[in-house]
């Protein structure tokens, strides 16, 4: 379990991209997008899986989760790798990210979580980012409390928003860009297209007929690209 928590712990260099946002509106993505691919890691027994549209946002929150539980544990020093039911009660808690993850409930196995951290490294600095990019304290996450504080909105999960954007564009079904392409394709893929569509609507504006009113500048780029750097490196 150290060495789990350890890996929890760090952001990651040259992991897969993931988004964040930006104080002035505009969209990063963060990590290394020549490492995207759609491969699929192998489980073993409990066969092959990646990161989707289809359990990317419930294995995050369920990893920030277990990441918010451990700074509690810690604060209170009720962290402690030589006492056993500690340990025990860790496992418990980490399986909700493996049975998000895979989809199903699953026993848990050390080996199993560290494979699907390093797997997915992108998962880590994602979790981390949006965990102490808030200056106050996050409490337990879940989806209704989510749809709760958006009084009444319907929440889309962004992920599958971004597979329907992209299926429209290329002319795909909607439901093989759900299940079979990694959230890391599929974002770099949305960045392009959204960065071609920012770029489109500057040069309208910026060429538009003399006399025509103008509306307020359009951004020329819509996502930019940043790496985990040295001093985020732990």
């Amino acid at each position: 379990m150290n060495d789990l928590i350890e890996f929890l712990t760090q952001f990651h260099k040259n992991a897969p991209p993931f988004i964040s946002e930006n104080e002035d509106g505009s969209y990063s993505l963060v990590g290394s997008s020549d490492i995207v691919n759609g491969c699929q890691f192998n489980y073993g027994e409990l066969g092959k899986y990646k990161l989707t549209a289809k359990n990317h946002s419930k294995t995050l929150l369920a990893l920030m989760n277990f990441i918010v539980l451990l700074d509690g544990m810690s604060e209170t020093d009720e962290l402690s790798f030589e006492d056993k039911e500690v340990i025990e009660y860790l496992k418990f808690e980490f399986n909700n990210v493996l049975n998000q993850y895979f989809g199903k409930d699953v026993y848990y196995s050390h080996d199993v979580a560290m494979k699907v951290l390093r797997d997915n490294p992108q998962l880590v600095n994602e979790a981390l980012y949006n965990i102490t990019k808030d200056k106050e304290q996050i409490k337990q996450i879940d989806y209704q409390a989510i749809v709760d504080g958006l009084e009444g909105t319907q929440f889309e999960d962004p992920y599958i928003n971004i597979a329907y954007e992209i299926a429209k564009d290329f002319n795909l079904r909607p439901y093989d860009v759900i299940q079979k392409w990694t959230t890391s394709e599929l974002i770099v893929t949305f960045a392009k297209l959204a960065n071609d569509r920012s770029l489109d609507s500057f040069l309208n504006w910026k060429y538009s007929q003399k006399d025509a009113p103008k509306r307020k500048a359009p951004r020329k780029q819509a996502f930019y690209f940043e790496e985990i750097g040295d001093d985020e490196d732990g």
